[in-house]
Parts: structure tokens; C-alpha cells; sequence
């Protein structure tokens, strides 16, 4: 009878874990958990303050799987160029080619923001990606222009100027409803002079901007 007690005592421990492998199972898990590392903000902004890392991360963000990197310098080399894909030149692509695959796409790898394989001339989106792209201004986040914004502005001060003047033009003498419009007739005005004036001054400048930009990007 003693011996039987003893054989299932015996066995009731062999079936337990002991306490102190029960913690030691969490703290690994624990730790495994914790094995990626967030990427920290000056390298997130290392990546986004150039335009070329950028419109990759864009392109990743579109994409349903991996880039060719062919594929992806002809089309960065297009939008640099204000061009159609088909109307680029071999040099433009390829100023883009060997940007991206020495040092772009490299420092980006390093970063785990992308996988980039070089043999193969593959860009995939990295274990990091996400820290990055929640501070890159996308066309679909993107907020309105000024020079689009300003028109709406304008014509919600405008209604509501209206409006007030409607409702309390018939309970005074002074002309409140005329000077309402009046206004609205110069805010206009003064908006499409400066759009002009903007206008202008931008298509006189653009030749020596688009030279000192053609400059930048060979240097980057």
C-alpha cells in the first residue's frame, strides 16, 4: 500500500512544471515579443527627408507585392522629369537606376524599412514600414492645396456674410446688406490678383529652379 501512495506521488510531480520553468517560459516569450525594436524618429525622418525615398515608399504603399527595380527607377525618373514613362531618356533612367540601387534603397534596407534584394533587383516592404509611412503624406491623406483651399474659405465667410446680412438688414437702417456684398466682391478680387501676380512670378522663376533641382538630384 505505501509502495502504490509512493508510485502516484511520484508521478503527480513528473506531471507538474515547476514554478520556476512556468516564469521562465513567459520571460522568453516575453522577450520574443519585444525582439523588434521600433524604429527610432531620426531615422524615420532620415528616410523621409529625401524625395527619391519617398516616392518608394509611395509605390510600396500602392503596390499589392514586390517592385522591380527596373520598373520603379523608370517610373521615379518620369515624375523628376515631368515626362511620360515611354518619353524618357537611357541617361535619366539610369541617374535614377544607380541612385537607388548604391545608396537609396540600401540605407532603406539597413533601416528595415525595406527588403531589398539586390540580386535579384527586388523591393519589398521591411518590418519597419509602418513607423514610417504613418509620417508620409500620402495623395489620399494629403490635405488640399492653398491655392484650392482658399476659394472654399472664401465662399463659406461669404454665405455665412450673407446670410447675417439677410437676417439683420430688416432690423436696421444701415446698409448692411450692400456692404456685405461689396466685400465679398473685393476679397475676390484681391484673391485673383495675388493668384496672377503668383502666377507670373512662379513661370518667371521656374527655369532657374528646375536647373538648381536638376543639380540637387544628380548630387543625391
Amino acid at each position: 500500500m505505501n509502495d502504490s501512495a509512493t508510485e502516484q506521488t511520484e508521478t503527480k510531480r513528473t506531471r507538474e512544471p515547476e514554478t520556476g520553468e512556468t516564469d521562465e517560459a513567459s520571460d522568453d516569450a516575453s522577450r520574443g515579443s519585444d525582439a523588434l525594436p521600433s524604429l527610432p524618429l531620426d531615422q524615420v525622418f532620415e528616410v523621409l527627408k529625401n524625395e527619391r525615398r519617398r516616392r518608394v515608399l509611395e509605390r510600396l504603399a500602392e503596390s499589392d507585392g514586390a517592385l522591380d527595380l527596373g520598373t520603379l527607377a523608370e517610373e521615379i525618373a518620369a515624375l523628376e522629369n515631368d515626362k511620360d514613362v515611354r518619353q524618357i531618356t537611357s541617361t535619366e533612367r539610369k541617374r535614377v537606376y544607380v541612385g537607388l540601387y548604391q545608396c537609396h534603397l540600401p540605407k532603406m534596407d539597413d533601416f528595415g524599412v525595406v527588403s531589398f534584394e539586390k540580386s535579384r533587383g527586388t523591393i519589398e516592404p521591411g518590418p519597419h514600414i509602418d513607423a514610417v509611412l504613418r509620417y508620409l503624406e500620402t495623395p489620399d491623406t494629403a490635405s488640399p492645396p492653398d491655392d484650392e483651399r482658399t476659394p472654399l474659405v472664401l465662399s463659406a465667410s461669404g454665405a455665412v456674410a450673407l446670410a447675417a446680412a439677410v437676417v439683420t438688414d430688416p432690423t436696421t437702417t444701415l446698409p448692411v446688406l450692400d456692404v456685405a456684398v461689396w466685400g465679398l466682391i473685393v476679397a475676390f478680387v484681391v484673391h485673383v490678383a495675388v493668384r496672377l501676380y503668383t502666377v507670373h512670378a512662379g513661370d518667371t522663376s521656374e527655369p532657374r529652379r528646375s536647373e538648381a533641382d536638376a543639380t540637387k538630384t544628380a548630387r543625391t
